[in-house]
């Protein structure tokens, strides 16, 4: 299911977490050698900015061959331009398939980002291109949806994920605003209730075993999930909908919506204690800025300049306070940058246990479980 080497992936998890041990004096030099010699990870992986320059310049050499091969007249008829496209989404494909990853072993290196984009939007348009001109939105984001899924999968890719996530909500919001007088009322819920369901899932899928690979997909889905949650029922959104869409100038129930837009920020604050969940909290203050300018648009209290600069007053100073905090009472929530807490904690444990208990060599380890599998919890499996 996945394109990439699954021993690797799992040995790049495990060198990541013990340099991080490393670097707190948890783990020896030695044992930070033996413990690479075991676990190689021989994925290319770049820099961001070489990945960058890597993935401009695969995608200005992929559109300079496939605009040399249009000059041959291809794309002179709706046929012509979905044999090309197919043509095209195919040769990247097996492209990135067998070369970029089977044969040189690249990893997000930029040239496998770029070709997967590629193929996809290539494959779509060549798609699109077909389509009578009666389809509309909800036609071309069904039509998208399973690639897009697919490629999140296949790949790992978080960008796709995030375009799957748009296009799944998309489709649900134009389902229900094709229902007749009840559109206006069932779109906040709609999009509340889509967010709700996908954070809990999400949330649910980081902590399965078997799923780890797309542990860093999960989040990104998750950390989608809570602004758009937030969004569905903010005063602003719901009112410049209802007037666009349905020339309502005030909304219904507009309690209700007004009670949202403050109430979600201190539920995203008080779960974010609760779960001891950074994410949560970040989005919180996010949440309460739109909240407050919110407000302001509807409410002029004081000039805008003046809000913005008494809001990011209160913001820092609250900021340096939890950070002097933080220094001097670290806990569950602490500021130094080592101390986080990864949510693959028990899984890196259990894997680097063994290297921890051995100065050097390649130490037996005793295999243990979390119920369930060889590896951990959730019936995974390989051994370790």
């Amino acid at each position: 299911m996945i394109a990439y080497n699954r021993e690797w992936l799992d040995a790049l998890l495990i060198r990541t977490t013990a340099h991080s041990w490393h670097k707190d004096g948890m783990l020896s030099d030695e044992q930070l050698t033996a413990l690479q010699e075991q676990k190689p990870a021989p994925f290319y992986s770049p820099n961001l900015f070489i990945r960058i320059g890597l993935g401009i310049f695969c995608l200005i050499l992929m559109y300079a061959v496939m605009g040399l091969f249009a000059l041959t007249g291809m794309l002179d008829s709706e046929a012509g331009l979905t044999a090309f496209g197919l043509f095209w989404a195919v040769i990247w494909i097996v492209l990135l398939e067998l070369w970029i990853i089977r044969s040189l072993h690249h990893y997000g290196s930029g040239l496998d980002d770029v070709l997967l984009y590629v193929a996809t939007s290539t494959l779509l348009g060549s798609l699109y291109a077909s389509f009578p001109s009666w389809a509309g939105p909800l036609t071309y984001c069904w039509v998208a949806l399973p690639f897009l899924v697919a490629g999140s999968i296949r790949y790992l890719d978080r960008l796709m994920a995030t375009a799957a996530f748009g296009c799944t909500l998309l489709i649900i919001l134009l389902t229900v605003n094709e229902i007749p007088q009840l559109a206006l009322y069932l779109l906040p819920f709609s999009g509340m209730a889509f967010s709700a369901a996908v954070w809990w899932g999400a949330r649910k899928a980081q902590r399965r075993v078997a799923w780890r690979h797309w542990h860093g997909v999960f989040v990104i889905v998750e950390l989608l999930c809570l602004p758009t949650f937030y969004a569905s029922g903010n005063y602003f959104v719901v009112q410049q909908i209802g007037a666009d869409q349905f020339n309502l100038p005030q909304p219904p129930i507009g309690w209700f919506f007004w009670s949202f837009t403050f109430g979600v920020p201190v539920l995203y604050l008080a779960l974010g204690l609760r779960l001891k969940d950074r994410l949560l909290l970040d989005i919180s203050i996010l949440a309460a800025a739109a909240a407050v300018f919110t407000f302001r648009y509807y409410h002029h209290i004081m000039p805008l300049a003046w809000a913005c600069t008494i809001i990011g007053a209160i913001v820092f100073v609250a900021a340096y306070f939890f950070i002097n905090y933080l220094r001097k009472n670290p806990g569950a929530f602490t500021y130094e940058s080592g101390a986080e807490a990864a949510l693959l904690q028990e899984i890196e444990e259990q894997l680097i246990e063994q290297f921890i208990a051995a100065p050097t060599g390649k130490p037996e380890a005793t295999k243990e479980t979390f119920g369930g599998g060889d590896f951990g919890g959730g019936g995974a499996g390989g051994e370790y």
